[in-house]
Formats: C-alpha cells, structure tokens, sequence
C-alpha cells in the first residue's frame, strides 16, 4: 500500500530545503500510497460536497486557518490527503494541522481528506477555500 517518501511525486515539498523543509520527525509520519491504492480511494470519492457543507477562506493569514482545522471534531488520529487519482497521503491529523498550507498550495492544488473510516470530510480547492462536510464526522 505505501510507497517510500523519496519516490513520492511531491516529496520535494517537505524533503527540500527550497521549500519548507518539515523535520526528520515529521518526515517519518508521512507514509505515501501507492499508485494502486491512491486510485482505489480516488474512486470514492465524491464530485460534489453535501449541500450542508461549510466553506473556510484560507487566503487569510496561516494561524487562524491552523486555529479553525484544530477545532473540527476530527475523531481520526490520521487522515489521507487525496491530491489526484494517483497522489495520495497518510498523516496525522495533528502534522496536517500544523503544515496544511505545505500540503494544500494555492492555484494549483485540489484534494480531498478522508478519515481513517474512509469518509470523506474535507476538500480544499485551489482558490483558497476548505469545505467541510460536518455529517462525516
């Protein structure tokens, strides 16, 4: 199911010192899925959020966004960014938290998260907004 961290496609943006380079320890809670299972997920997903979903403006500075993902009722202790059929994540939801904007990159990212039920919960989209669905969770 995982790959290595090294052969993952986005690597570069917690591994090189270009970019925010994330500690050793953050780096080993990082575990990349595999093609296979990357697309297995991307299969489950959802097109559209739930009608009752609410929007979060990120465009604002990093700590409020950190402050306002901190107090989802997440129940998970890791979660599974999705960025396409083929990219996908496993972290805890605690590093998501204090890193998101070094995993959701404005004007050229959209991903989902999933719970560890498989739920999807969140969606960012590249203009800078979060939507949250609070039924998943």
């Amino acid at each position: 199911m995982n790959m290595n961290l090294e052969d993952f496609p986005l690597a570069w943006r917690w591994t090189q010192s270009s970019h925010d380079k994330l500690p050793d320890n953050i780096l080993c809670e990082l575990h990349p899925y595999d093609i296979e299972s990357a697309q297995l997920l991307a299969a489950s997903r959802l097109t559209h959020f739930p009608a009752g979903a609410t929007r979060h403006n990120s465009s604002v500075a990093d700590e409020p966004v950190k402050d306002w993902l901190k107090q989802l009722a997440i129940s998970s202790q890791r979660v599974t960014i999705l960025w396409d059929q083929n990219t996908a994540l496993n972290l805890p939801w605690s590093v998501f938290c204090d890193y998101w904007d070094d995993f959701c990159y404005p004007s050229s990212d959209d991903a989902d998260l999933f719970l560890e039920s498989g739920q999807l919960f969140l969606r960012w989209n590249h203009y800078e907004v979060f939507e949250h669905d609070p039924s998943a969770i």
